[in-house]
């Protein structure tokens, strides 16, 4: 279990713990899939704790800004990036290999940069809202549920390249890393408030709509989609922290 959460940290985020691998095979990473949501609980941790400190010392509006760069740099704006390619991808191509072919190049489009526009805004003006609020859970379960929302869309879906990063993933995945990644955020949901279950309707609905949409646009399911999964999820979760009475 340690080696799987070393392997999800070191996956996801930049930060290293001490006995994390060099050198991952498809069955570590696979099996890393289990602690992806334990590896956002301590992102989430990192991120409302910061806000709660800051709180009353700060302006909102400055620190929502500053907790979502924190946000980007944990996470190398690994899934951000998956968001502009598949935006790119989505919408610059008509056909499966064209919009393969786009999301694969190193240059940002008009979409992408759209949807990291739209992504950061919606980001920053939610955590404002909340650190005004006083509202610090949804801060601290965003990143579980988005962690928990990359491995429900890898789980039986296949990949739509011959090669890439999200192939070994899918390949070795197993029903376990699922249910014990289901589980683990039931659990975080559940310490947080009896009310924070109903978290898992956003996290799914992203799940089953990028599922289909990368089915029917891409033919199957890639990393890029992975991330943006994932940051979608975890927007609709801040958006709905806040709005939430």
């Amino acid at each position: 279990m340690l080696k799987n959460f070393a392997a999800a940290m070191s996956f996801l985020t930049i930060i290293r713990v001490p006995f994390a691998r060099s050198i991952l095979g498809p069955p570590e990473l696979a099996a890393s899939f289990s602690c992806f949501p334990l590896a956002g609980l301590v992102l989430g941790l990192v991120y409302s704790g910061t806000a709660m400190l800051l709180a009353g010392h700060v302006p909102p509006f400055v620190l929502s800004v500053f907790v979502c760069a924190l946000m980007v740099v944990l996470t190398r704006g690994f899934h951000l990036d998956g968001l502009a390619d598949l935006g790119d991808g989505f919408w610059g191509g008509s056909t499966p290999e064209r919009r393969l072919e786009i999301m694969k190049d190193s240059r940002v489009g008009t979409f992408g940069v759209l949807a990291l526009v739209l992504a950061l805004a919606f980001k920053i003006a939610s955590i404002d809202s909340l650190i005004s609020t006083g509202k610090f859970t949804p801060l601290l379960l965003a990143p579980v549920f988005a962690r928990f929302a990359m491995v429900a869309a890898a789980f039986g879906s296949n990949y739509a390249r011959r090669e890439g990063l999200g192939r070994p993933f899918l390949e070795h995945m197993r029903t376990g890393h699922l249910l014990f990644a289901a589980l683990f955020c039931l659990a975080a949901s559940l310490a947080a408030g009896p009310r924070q279950v109903f978290y898992f309707a956003p996290a799914l609905a992203a799940v089953v709509l990028f599922r289909y949409f990368s089915q029917r646009l891409l033919g199957g399911i890639t990393g890029d989609v992975f991330g943006a999964t994932s940051e979608t999820t975890e927007i609709l979760i801040l958006v709905l922290g806040a709005c939430a009475p």
